[in-house]
């Protein structure tokens, strides 16, 4: 099953693989597991091979079926999702009737960048959660002829926006599902669904991405060399939106400034280490420092591996500076440098003073690394 639409993901694809190919797919799904990792990438996926008119154990790409499934127009295939509430909109109501033109459009385009990047999050102004009319858009839907005799596949997407009524509606369906229908949900909060809800469905655990398979989708997908592909995977945390939104910041930059910092920390001249240190906190931006931080914590990272295992796998263009590092500071305790970094990121999002946590950094990394 080649899945081309996914990145990593093994374990679930051969899972969904096996299902498939012996006949044994669920009439319900909860994909769960942390934003941007493929979830919804893989509802797609699965719902383009369930339909394939080639019926092999791999969708062929090529079918009229397929195509349909390329801009997310398949007539079987439903993207479930937060919705604005048109004006006067009754139980009667399709989700889409009572939007004005301009929130039709905009959810059209919503659909058309998710045909384009299945990772994109859908996004509509005005929408906060997923209402009941579109769960009960699914019965209406079931109730209609199927194209080309495939199977009408619902993918509620961040299931864990609906609303009270949609979630009861959406149990009742699972409790009596309709013929020929496969629901998929996808959440990354999966302790907000009803517990009924997840009790029907057949869960499937989706895993962080590692650094590897998002450097190389960063260099196949979006050109991406590989220096920079390198250091924006180990930053993303194992998603693929973030490493995209990643692309826009100058990560060399940012990692010369973090080295430029510790040599700070570690010379005996004070005076520019607390310019350097009330400089960042008046930026009073607390996301901007702690991706600050997380940089500085991916270079000494880099120095712990290459002194443990006499190499550095992800930032060779800086090879030089770690072992000039090292070979400066050979007794550097790294483990408890990396340790204070991650404790002042913590920090950071508890709203502590910023001049605090940053002079408390500098005291404790001069601590650990000047041995």
């Amino acid at each position: 099953m080649s899945w081309n639409s996914v990145i990593g993901q093994n374990r679930t694809k051969q899972l969904l693989q096996n299902s498939f190919s012996k006949g044994h797919v669920a009439h319900a799904y909860l994909f769960h597991g942390d934003e941007g990792i493929g979830k919804d990438a893989m509802a797609i996926e699965l719902a383009r091979l369930i339909n394939c008119k080639k019926n092999g154990i791999d969708a062929c790409g090529e079918c009229e079926s397929c195509r349909k499934v390329d801009s997310l127009q398949h007539p079987d295939i439903h993207l479930i999702f937060k919705l604005p509430v048109g004006r006067g909109e009754g139980k009667d109501d399709g989700p889409l009737d009572k939007l004005n033109d301009e929130q039709i459009k905009e959810v059209r385009d919503q659909i058309a960048l998710k045909a384009a990047d299945v990772y994109h999050r859908i996004t509509v102004s005005k929408a906060n959660f997923i209402k009941i009319n579109s769960i009960r858009e699914i019965r209406r839907a079931v109730s209609l002829s199927s194209y080309d005799n495939g199977k009408k596949v619902f993918i509620v997407v961040d299931a864990e926006d609906m609303n009270a009524e949609a979630s009861n509606s959406l149990l009742k369906t699972l409790e009596e599902p309709p013929p020929h229908t496969i629901l998929i949900l996808t959440t990354s909060r999966k302790s907000m669904l009803l517990p009924t809800i997840i009790s029907r469905c057949q869960s499937v655990q989706f895993d962080l991405l590692d650094e590897q398979e998002l450097c190389d989708a960063l260099i196949r997908r979006e050109n991406v060399d590989i220096e920079q592909a390198r250091i924006v995977s180990r930053l993303a945390e194992g998603s693929y939106p973030k490493a995209k939104k990643l692309l826009s910041r100058n990560l060399l930059q940012e990692q010369k400034d973090a080295v430029d910092f510790l040599r700070l920390v570690l010379s005996p001249h004070k005076a520019n280490l607390i310019s350097a240190v009330d400089r960042l906190a008046s930026t009073r931006d607390r996301t901007l420092v702690e991706e600050w931080l997380k940089v500085l914590q991916s270079w000494i990272r880099d120095a712990l591996v290459l002194k443990e295992r006499g190499e550095s796998s992800v930032q060779e263009l800086h090879h030089a500076d770690l072992k000039n590092f090292l070979d400066k500071f050979p007794r550097a305790d790294l483990l408890g440098a990396l340790q204070s970094v991650e404790l002042q990121i913590a920090l950071v999002g508890k709203n502590v003073y910023l001049p605090l946590i940053l002079t408390t950094l500098s005291i404790d990394l001069k601590r650990h690394l000047s041995r």
